[in-house]
Formats: C-alpha cells, sequence, structure tokens
C-alpha cells in the first residue's frame, strides 16, 4: 500500500482523520486545516494535495499541501520518508517550504535537495504549548473583553494584516478570515479604560475537541501592559465554556517573553516546530 495521494479533501479526511484525532493538540494545525477543506474552504485557486499512508495495521502516516501554505508533514512513519519524497515528485506538486516537527522537517529538507540546486532557509521557529489549567492574570489590566463585532471589522483586518507582516507568515485573505472569526464570535478584544480596543486574541474552530489560539496581537504603543495575555485568557475561557477539551497556542520559540507569559497563565511547552523555505 504505502504513500496514497489525492486532490479530495473529503477522501483524505476519510483516510487520515482519525490518525490525526487520537493526538488532536499535537496534530491541532492538520486538524483544522482538515475541517476547514472538507466544507469546501480553500485559501486559494491552486491544487491542493493530500497524502496518508496506509499498511497491514491501519493508516500510519498524514500530510497535506493547501496552498499558498507550506506542505504540512502531520505524521510521517520511520523507513517511509523516502517514498514519500518520491511520490511527491511524481505528483509534480510544486511548494513553497515544508511545516512540520523539527527533526522531521529537517529530514524531509534533507531528502527533499538532495541533487537538486534547491536552496533552504529556516523561516519560523515555533513552540506549541497547550493549556493545563487556566490562570487569569491578576490583577487583570485596566479595561474589559467583548467579542469583537463587524463594526470593529476594520481594526481586526488592519491588525491581522500587520500581525502576518512583523511575523512573516504566509500572507492570507484577513478580511475573511476576519468576518469569519467575528461572525462566529472567536474574535476577542480587549477594550482599555476608555473604550479603545488595544489588543486582539482570536482562535481556529474546535476540530477533535481542540481549539488553537490564532493569532494574538498587541500594536506596539500598547505592548507590556498585559493586554495580550488578558485578552488570550478571555479567548481561552470561552473556548472552554463553549466546546473546547483543550485549548492550544503556539509562540515564537525564540522569544523568552512570550513563552514565559503564556506559562504565567497556565500553558505547558509540548513541542517545537519549524518552517523551511526552499529557493533556486
Amino acid at each position: 500500500m504505502g504513500w496514497r495521494f489525492t486532490d479530495d479533501p473529503l477522501e483524505y479526511c476519510e483516510h487520515a482523520w482519525d490518525l490525526l484525532a487520537a493526538d488532536p493538540a499535537l496534530h491541532t494545525v492538520s486538524l483544522t486545516v482538515a475541517a476547514a477543506v472538507r466544507t469546501g474552504y480553500r485559501w486559494s485557486d491552486d491544487r491542493m494535495l493530500f497524502g496518508w499512508h496506509e499498511d497491514a495495521g491501519g493508516v500510519r502516516g498524514a500530510v497535506s499541501h493547501t496552498p499558498p501554505h507550506e506542505l504540512l508533514l502531520a505524521v510521517v512513519p520511520d523507513g517511509t520518508l523516502e517514498e514519500l519524497v518520491d511520490g511527491l515528485r511524481e505528483q509534480r506538486t510544486a511548494f513553497a517550504g515544508v511545516n512540520g516537527e523539527v527533526e522531521l522537517v529537517e529530514r524531509f529538507v534533507a531528502a527533499w535537495t538532495a541533487g537538486t540546486p534547491l536552496r533552504h532557509r529556516v523561516t519560523l521557529r515555533l513552540r506549541l504549548f497547550r493549556l493545563g489549567s487556566l490562570v487569569p492574570p491578576d490583577p487583570a489590566p485596566p479595561g474589559s473583553a467583548r467579542t469583537a463585532t463587524l463594526d470593529d471589522l476594520e481594526v481586526a483586518m488592519s491588525w491581522l494584516r500587520a500581525f502576518e507582516e512583523e511575523t512573516d507568515v504566509t500572507r492570507t485573505n484577513v478580511e475573511g478570515a476576519a468576518r469569519e472569526r467575528i461572525d462566529a464570535d472567536r474574535l476577542w478584544l480587549w477594550e482599555d479604560e476608555a473604550g479603545e480596543p488595544v489588543a486582539l486574541a482570536a482562535r481556529t474552530a474546535t476540530a477533535a475537541g481542540v481549539a488553537r489560539i490564532a493569532p494574538v496581537y498587541t500594536p506596539p504603543e500598547h505592548r507590556r501592559r498585559g493586554y495580550g495575555a488578558a485578552i488570550t485568557a478571555a479567548c481561552t475561557a470561552d473556548a472552554l465554556a463553549r466546546d473546547a477539551d483543550h485549548v492550544v497556542l503556539f509562540t515564537d520559540a525564540a522569544n523568552p517573553t512570550t513563552n514565559a507569559i503564556y506559562q504565567q497563565i497556565g500553558f505547558r511547552p509540548l513541542g517545537d516546530r519549524c518552517t523551511v523555505h526552499f529557493s533556486d
């Protein structure tokens, strides 16, 4: 059997969902991607590609590519990496980069670039955290949290765009993302005492019991006042109250400040991820 590929998200979910859902916190990104595409959502008009590895023991591997995002390595069983690389080349799939657990990405990059003129560089290093017990900031900063409304759309779009620019992640349709999360009451704002928004936290739809805080953004002029931690705690509490069994988030692995802040409100590290981009 080995690696099999399809551009049909329903076929992919039929085969790979249970594997991913067996450890939903670890596979949070793959699950939210799968949940989105099986409802018809697309990030671009380019061809998507999904793969799963199957043997006599069942489905043991899963990868996905949803342009413009990088190839996402969810699970690659030992001894199957070369077959995966060969299969992707046969599919003639083109991807700008690859994302996954650090050690797995390093092995994939070595195999993918071997014998080619491709160069590569690490563009992002992230640390995955899962909530233990939520500990809201005490004392909280001045102001309060609320869900965003369509009246906040311009602010939300501006801050989501600023987040993408500052973190150098893949550019997305920020208006679509803002509208979707506002409509679902999953985008939260912290307002200061004057009623002005000073920080934002949003989250994904819950998939396999896990919601992911993404992103958290505080404009530079409002930083170092506790707003980011406070709005993250509020968004997290709402997720748990509504439909999430667990809440996760990613931080910049090299930023000791954000890593410390999220641990103070109850998040605990699960492991590191990285994104590598290719160039000729």
